[in-house]
């Protein structure tokens, strides 16, 4: 019997599967960081973003895929350049090869990322013209929901409105609304007034598809609507109008987070286990920890009062306070690394605990870029492969697949815990047909990172 109070059942997953593939399109997911898979299996991402990488997909007919663009990890300015090129990319690649395409602009369910910038200079450089935007950032499976245009992160139960919570003080993208109509005017500097805004109401989505299709439909040109929804039943009932517009002729930009992707395609996510435990290869894992928000760090510290591992803390204040690389620091954690993997020991790399953030966005986005450059020269200088790897936040996973291990395409296996998608590199990569985990900053609870361990270890967990 179909539960639905249940936020995560789909029951018109097959029907909407259906329209997607009668549209005979590729769906092509622009991530501004790699966590959009988190409702994924089966797919592939790409670590780049030429026109020839979008033409090997689009003759292969290849249904959906993701580009990790990271343009969360760049400035305004660059952010808009990459997107535009992305675009570009796949206009000239879909008039090569004949095939439709539609892109959707995927960022954070939690706010973070650039609005409307990166949708604008996505959908420009890719020939789509002045359409209405929609904005979805629902993630049901991380407990991110919107009702009367007000988002929320489900904590425990309790709705949390998205601004009262440590993601609306970042230091890059932080906001004060969680209403998303004053969002729009508050990131458009005014430009778009939040009374402008338009909204699909769960009570227009309750009232049936006739409803849904009239207030799409009447759309006009550069128009932003907000999306509600707090399951997947209310994300469905609007995909499926969706396709019965965009069939029609109608176009639309998307700036979703990851439950749209699965909704709109009737893909879902898919349970991932290891086969075989570390212990099979005698090699150990490895585990690095870059995301520095309050979740990640009580994650991590959980996860150091396991058994099998050794902490190698990174200290940023080193990292940070030379112009150049520290080339004997790096060397010196090289080796802690490959000596435990060598031993079969499990080692868990960390930055050190305390944010530290520069006066501007831009300079905050400096100091995190050499952290993170400091990871991937590292990943660069391991010569044994680990057992498996997980990485720990957006960017910090996203430039060690692509910069540090060489990832051009990956194919997403599925998911180890909710949320959390695993990757299985390509013949390309440094270390080939390695389960990749990215684990997002923001997912799950006080011991999951932990439990995923205790996955790839063969040590169930006790909690």
């Amino acid at each position: 019997m179909e539960d639905i109070k249940n936020p995560l059942t789909r029951p018109f997953k097959d029907e909407i599967r259906s329209l997607f593939f009668d549209q005979q399109l590729t769906l092509v997911i622009v991530d501004d960081d790699p966590t959009g898979t988190q409702t994924a299996h089966d797919v592939p991402v790409l670590g780049h973003w030429t026109e020839q990488a979008f033409i090997d997909e689009f003759k292969n007919k290849t249904p959906l895929f993701f580009v990790l663009a990271n343009t969360r990890s760049l400035t305004q300015r660059k952010a808009s350049e990459r997107a535009r090129e992305i675009g570009q990319n796949l206009l000239k690649a879909a008039e090569r090869t004949g095939r439709r395409f539609l892109v959707i602009s995927r960022s954070d369910s939690t706010l973070r990322g650039y609005f409307p910038s990166e949708v604008e200079a996505l959908s420009e450089g890719a020939g789509l013209g002045n359409l209405p935007t929609l904005l979805i950032p629902a993630f049901f499976e991380g407990g991110r929901i919107t009702e009367d245009n007000v988002h929320y992160i489900m904590e425990g139960g309790t709705k949390i409105p998205v601004s009262e919570t440590v993601f609306a003080k970042d230091k890059s993208f932080g906001y004060v609304n969680a209403d998303l109509t004053k969002w729009v005017e508050e990131k458009t500097s005014g430009r778009i007034r939040h009374e402008a805004v338009k909204s699909l109401s769960i009570a227009d989505i309750e009232r049936g598809e006739e409803a849904i299709f009239d207030k799409l439909d009447s759309l006009g040109e550069d128009d932003v609507m907000v999306i509600n929804n707090t399951t997947y039943r209310h994300l469905e009932k609007t995909c499926m109008v969706l396709h019965w517009l965009i069939k029609k002729g109608k176009g639309f930009n998307f700036r979703t987070a990851a439950s749209f992707v699965s909704a709109f395609s009737g893909m879902g996510p898919l349970s991932w286990h290891p086969q075989n435990s570390s212990s099979s290869s005698g090699l150990g894992g490895l585990i690095i920890v870059g995301s520095y928000v309050k979740k990640s760090t009580s994650q991590l510290e959980h996860l150091l009062k396991k058994k099998g591992i050794k902490a190698i803390p990174i200290s940023v204040e080193k990292i940070i306070a030379t112009e150049i690389l520290n080339e004997a620091y790096l060397e010196e954690m090289v080796q802690n690394i490959e000596t435990c993997l060598i031993a079969g020991i499990h080692a868990v790399v960390y930055t050190s605990r305390n944010l530290i953030s520069g006066d501007s966005p831009e300079e905050s986005l400096a100091i995190g870029e050499k952290v993170t450059g400091f990871l991937v020269n590292l990943v660069r200088n391991i010569h044994v492969q680990p057992a498996f790897f997980i990485a720990k936040g957006g960017i910090t996973s996203n430039d060690i697949a692509v910069k540090g291990l060489n990832m051009r395409r990956a194919k997403v296996l599925g998911q180890i815990i909710p949320g959390v998608p695993v990757w299985e590199l390509g013949e390309e990569t440094r270390f080939p047909g390695m389960p990749y985990v990215v684990y997002p900053g923001n997912v799950g609870d006080a011991e999951s990172l932990a439990r995923v361990y205790d996955l790839f270890t063969a040590n169930p967990s006790k909690s």
